[in-house]
């Protein structure tokens, strides 16, 4: 018999303390220090070594995890696969995104997906932070963070191509740069990174040589739809992703700056469990942006070039 605690076991060592594996199980920390507690004295054996401040495994609980963890989620992987064969997809799907991307290019994607599948909950958390899917309980996360998990998989997604924009009012005032080395008598408005607090570099393609600037100006946002704004009312040079300022081009509004000097696409990737069984719900969920984001993959870049 699996003891009722072990699938609390597994998320304690997954997530290295009670508190985080109680959020993930949606328990207080008390009843999973308890549950941990019941196990240990049903197998007799110590699982953790507790202080104040830490939380360590010792070598009967690696060794336990070790030989039955991957068994166990086996096991309840079949038994989801099961139940799912005679229910319709429910239940709450945590997607985590990253925020003016994922507001803008994948959030649109879901009224269809909505409409024919009521009963799963979609959770988004829209976050430029580079945060840990498996720590955080998400089911699905987007983004160009690195797969540095073995317990993820990762696959391309959305091909999304830098730019540097400016409002026609902006050029007719200062100018327009003819080479990235002229962005220093420029106003440049700065992204700086939710997850490190630095300003992110402009990446350009100078005689086949990636180089990268540090944007320099007095405006920083923390935002790409900020920056995007900011813009659009004329105080500096934003970079920004082709897809989210095409209508602002195709229109006149920006101007699409240092266009031969732009560095290569950036893949944006989606992630997920690599567990041998996904829930319905995550698949359908996957199957269904792969599937309608296609569109905006093959954006005509040269209509938007001749429409300047």
């Amino acid at each position: 018999m699996i003891p009722n605690q072990f699938h609390i076991f597994i998320a304690v060592v997954k997530n290295g303390n009670f508190s985080e594996a109680a959020r993930q199980l949606g328990v207080s920390s008390a009843a999973v220090s308890k549950a941990i507690a019941q196990l240990e004295k049903n197998l007799g054996l110590r699982l953790f070594h507790r202080t104040t401040h830490s939380l360590t495994m010792t070598e009967d609980g690696h060794d336990l995890y070790r030989r039955t963890g991957g068994l166990v989620e086996q096991l309840e992987d079949q038994i989801r696969l099961s139940t799912d064969k005679q229910k319709a997809p429910h239940g709450r799907l945590k997607v985590n995104l990253p925020d003016s991307f994922g507001r803008m290019s994948v959030l649109p994607l879901l009224p269809p997906f909505m409409e024919k599948y009521p009963d799963i909950e979609l959770d988004l958390s829209f976050d430029d932070r580079i945060g840990d899917l498996v720590k955080e309980g998400a089911d699905v996360g987007i983004g160009v963070m690195l797969n540095q998990d073995s317990r993820l998989i990762a696959r391309e997604f959305y091909k999304l191509q830098p730019v540097l924009v400016a409002s026609r009012d902006y050029v007719e005032k200062y100018g327009e740069p003819q080479h990235p080395d002229d962005l220093a008598q420029h106003n440049c408005i700065a992204y700086r990174s939710s997850t490190t607090g630095r300003k992110k570099t402009w990446n350009f393609r100078v005689d086949g040589k990636l180089i990268q600037l540090e944007p320099e100006g007095n405006l920083i946002v923390n935002n790409l739809s900020a920056a995007i704004k900011a813009a659009d009312m004329g105080l500096g040079i934003a970079a920004v992703g082709i897809g989210h300022t095409k209508a602002c081009i195709e229109k006149g509004y920006f101007r699409r700056i240092l266009q031969d000097y732009e560095a290569d696409p950036i893949q944006i990737m989606i992630y997920y469990s690599s567990r041998n069984y996904l829930p319905a719900k995550t698949r359908l969920f996957i199957d269904h942006i792969l599937d309608h984001v296609y569109d905006e993959r093959t954006l005509d870049l040269d209509e938007v070039i001749h429409d300047l």
